[in-house]
């Protein structure tokens, strides 16, 4: 495989490259274009354009050597714009939620087996926990990763673990698929999840999920800081309230369909 000095792979750039010259009035274009654009032989061009057909990214356009856009790129395009959607709404809400509770906020999605957060407001406290776009976490000892779990089919969930052993992150995390499967029916129940130490040593969250349109969850969104504030039953029921609340919010606004959990 071509990779520049630089670690990129040069095919791949050549194969975004050829993406890029698709406009709104240029819906169609030539293998000669993209030679000519891309500074590349005629032959190296056709191959280009044939591989990201075959890879559903391309799709012939009526003569041989020309081509459009193919579907997959509107639905990877929707995904994009669900996601930026999302987080849009979810903006104010969380900065709310952080405004009542002083706690850091969280955005997650769930990828596999790992809760993967997509946005994060950061909390007023002087300790308080510091966190990232882009944090992945075992969705099984994370309540962000809990709170999306318990919304999947039991089929779902099989495909995720097909397993029986899980990762432990520290001695309080869930180490097996049953015990998982029998806390997630909990967190399903209650509308909720918290994560005591499972993930870090002295780091406590609270999560809900948020309900898109059609009416499956989308993502879920958490608070987090130390269990020194958070183990207090009565400020985790204050927590668990307000996070339930806001995430009824989130998913109202993005049209689930009535009644939200």
């Amino acid at each position: 495989m071509e990779e520049a000095r630089d670690g990129k792979v040069g095919a791949l750039l050549h194969g975004l490259a050829v993406l890029d010259l698709f406009e709104r009035d240029r819906t169609v274009v030539a293998v000669a274009d993209i030679a000519r654009n891309l500074g590349v032989h005629r032959s190296t061009a056709s191959r280009l354009a044939s591989t990201l057909a075959s890879a559903g990214y391309l799709q012939a356009a009526g003569e041989p050597g020309r081509y459009r856009l193919a579907p997959k790129l509107a639905t990877l395009g929707e995904i994009a714009a669900a996601d930026a959607d999302l987080r849009r709404v979810a903006a104010g809400p969380l900065r709310d939620l952080v405004s009542q509770l002083g706690e850091t906020t969280h955005l997650g999605i769930l990828e596999g087996t790992e809760a993967v957060t997509i946005d994060v407001v950061d909390g007023w406290q002087t300790v308080r926990m510091h966190s990232w776009v882009g944090k992945r976490s075992p969705a099984h000892c994370s309540s962000i990763g809990k709170a999306l779990l318990a919304e999947l089919s039991a089929d779902e969930f099989a495909a995720r673990y097909p397993g029986v052993d899980l990762e432990a992150r520290t001695p309080a995390t869930i180490t097996s698929t049953d015990e998982l499967r029998k806390h997630l029916e909990l967190v399903r129940a209650r509308g909720y999840a918290e994560d005591f130490e499972e993930l870090e040593p002295h780091l406590c969250c609270v999560a809900a999920p948020v309900f898109g349109r059609e009416g499956p969850v989308v993502a879920s969104i958490s608070i987090s800081g130390p269990a020194s504030r958070l183990r207090d039953p009565a400020a985790l029921a204050a927590a668990a309230a307000a996070v339930r609340a806001t995430a009824r919010v989130i998913s109202t606004r993005l049209g689930a369909p009535a009644p939200v959990r």
